[in-house]
């Protein structure tokens, strides 16, 4: 057009659309170790039905079916190699027809093939010879539910441990297709696979139930009973050294040192004193975290003059875990006794220590 702009045409490719596949759900369970497969497809590629162990569409495939793709319905030819008895996957797909673009996918379809039927062969038209019986063939037994048991490690647990529940479950005709545990002798059970980790908070007897399905719907219980024991209390790290010093008078003992040292912070120490004369009846200390790491306390209000008859009993502790108990008793006519031992983990009563700790 004259004085006016020139248009051009403008050309626009349209990709290709991925084709949209179905999969129709084989018969299942079924004995048929070759089935094929249908569904829809909207292109003309081929179809394959990929073929997976187990319940999800996941690692080898162990078969294939495939299929010719008619723009609506198709039908598969058997898969192929055989499928042994077993839980199966299959997902179904075909090629796009624009190369290097993405295939169509179907949904997963799971399905389940048992063992074959032992069918008694037909009876022969023309009678076997008087002097040879017929043969006969036993009836097929129907299966039978699955034997459920399981171990579990340590076998002596600890509360707080963690706990290994390990089915070792058998079947004798059907793959095991359901494993479920309960961890109380009433409470429900909750799907899981053959192995469960746990703890128990609580020492004592815990019932531990469970259950297994095979393929034929068939199931049994196994019930055990696991004994849990308390964890053994630690000692205390590190473990405290109470240092008294002093020198011996006419009337006692002349205390010029009582410390307590090398301790964890937040170990809690008291002091009591008994008898006659005491300067401080109880003191109450915490210690404190430091540069250096152990912790060191003086109690300086019982660096004095201690009569005849007076005690002094140190006791660190700390919750849950073993302390330290020191006695101090000054006697008239014998040099002042000392007693070391372990504290237990009330902070309450000594006891005697079960590791060496000085």
């Amino acid at each position: 057009m004259a004085g006016g702009a020139t248009v051009s045409p403008v050309m626009s490719t349209a990709e290709a659309a991925a084709p949209r596949v179905t999969l129709n759900a084989p018969a299942s369970p079924s004995h048929n170790a070759t089935p094929s497969f249908a569904g829809t497809a909207s292109y003309t590629t081929p179809v394959t039905v990929h073929i997976f162990a187990g319940a999800l569409a996941k690692g080898t495939v162990v078969s294939t079916a495939t299929a010719t793709g008619t723009g609506a319905t198709w039908a598969s030819g058997s898969a192929s190699p055989a499928l042994a008895s077993g839980q199966y996957t299959a997902v179904a797909t075909q090629e796009n027809s624009i190369v290097g673009d993405a295939p169509g996918k179907s949904g997963p379809v799971t399905f389940m093939v048992t063992p074959p039927l032992v069918v008694p062969p037909t009876e022969p038209l023309v009678p076997a010879p008087a002097a040879v019986p017929p043969s006969t063939l036993a009836a097929v037994p129907p299966p039978t539910p699955p034997l459920a048991s399981f171990r579990w490690f340590p076998p002596v647990p600890q509360t707080g441990e963690p706990v290994s529940l390990v089915s070792i479950s058998t079947d004798a005709t059907s793959p095991i297709t359901g494993i479920a545990w309960a961890l109380t002798s009433s409470g429900p059970f909750q799907g899981g696979g053959a192995v469960l980790t746990t703890s128990f908070s609580t020492p004592g007897a815990h019932v531990v139930r469970l259950r297994v399905i095979d393929a034929y719907d068939l199931a049994s219980v196994a019930t055990e009973t696991i004994k849990v024991i308390g964890r053994a209390p630690s000692l205390m790290q590190p473990f405290p050294v109470v240092r008294i010093a002093g020198t011996e008078t006419a009337f006692g003992v002349k205390l010029g040192m009582l410390r307590v040292q090398q301790m964890p912070a937040g170990a809690k120490i008291t002091v009591r004193c008994k008898g006659r004369g005491c300067p401080i009846k109880v003191a109450r200390r915490v210690a404190m975290s430091s540069k250096r790491g152990a912790a060191t306390v003086e109690f300086r209000g019982f660096e004095r003059s201690l009569h005849f008859g007076v005690t002094l009993e140190v006791l660190v502790s700390k919750p849950d875990e073993i302390g330290k108990y020191t006695r101090f008793a000054i006697r008239r006519g014998t040099p002042p006794e000392r007693v070391d031992m372990c504290l237990d983990v009330a902070g309450v009563k000594p006891m005697v220590c079960p590791l060496s700790a000085a």
